[in-house]
């Protein structure tokens, strides 16, 4: 008899756009399933009010988990430094740290990265590699093709299979 009177209706999703601030991370769980971690940072542009000049603001930084086929295309494509724009939701990880202390960090697990530059695979002389049925689409900036991948997250496993 204690339920409440109305439901709130709940939402995890997030858009970033940010570099990367080190190559991606490959690896794969204990049942084959690629998982591919990196960090993005993010800033805003700022007007400082004293000298009226625009300036970068402290930057962000946010890890990213990507899974599956495009977990692979991610650490194949992706360096330190390239601009991404990434979908996907927020998730909560902990640990026990070596000293035994409890540790948690908020990270994203992406449905969808998007490129936002050429990039080209190994081994490949194509600058874009699209996934089946998709079509690139525009940089707003640049008005280049970027690939976009969206993930369906049939990949997605339990925490206790990522082998971080």
């Amino acid at each position: 008899m204690n339920q409440p009177m109305y439901q709130i209706p709940q939402q995890n999703s997030v858009i970033l756009v940010g570099r990367l601030t080190r190559d991606p991370e490959l690896k794969r769980t204990s049942t084959s399933k690629s998982v591919c971690r990196f960090d993005i940072a993010m800033s805003s542009r700022i007007k400082d009010q004293v000298t009226g000049e625009w300036r970068d603001s402290e930057p962000t930084y946010v890890p990213i988990i990507v899974w599956g086929d495009q977990a692979d295309r991610c650490a194949d494509r992706l360096k330190k430094g390239m601009p991404v724009y990434v979908e996907g939701r927020l998730k909560t990880s902990s640990w026990q740290a070596t000293d035994g202390s409890k540790r948690s960090r908020l990270e994203v697990v992406a449905s969808r990265v998007q490129f936002l530059v050429r990039v080209e695979s190994q081994g490949q002389s194509s600058s874009y590699q699209q996934a089946p049925a998709q079509q690139p689409s525009k940089n707003v900036d640049t008005g280049e093709q970027v690939n976009e991948y969206v993930s369906d997250n049939s990949d997605i496993v339990d925490e206790e299979e990522v082998p971080f």
